[in-house]
């Protein structure tokens, strides 16, 4: 199963909210760097949401149509 990341913010809260709304649709979705905070998460290129490849398409349509875009 290949992962492919789908969306990446420097803030908890906006991955937390996009993950919600993925696992709502139906989709599965693995969260990286949620554990180092934010400060941490800064060096290491941010909180990360990753999804199977054949779902990514559907899970960039939703979030494109369903969560803010994230913030620098």
């Amino acid at each position: 199963m290949n992962l492919v990341t789908i969306y990446r913010t420097f803030n908890d809260a906006e991955a937390h909210v996009a993950r919600s709304v993925l696992e709502a649709s139906g989709i599965d979705v693995s969260m990286i760097n949620e554990e180092l905070g934010s400060t941490l998460s800064v060096s290491t290129g941010g909180v990360r949401l990753q999804v199977r490849e054949e779902d990514a398409e559907e899970a960039r349509q939703i979030l494109a149509t369903q969560v803010p875009p994230a913030q620098p």
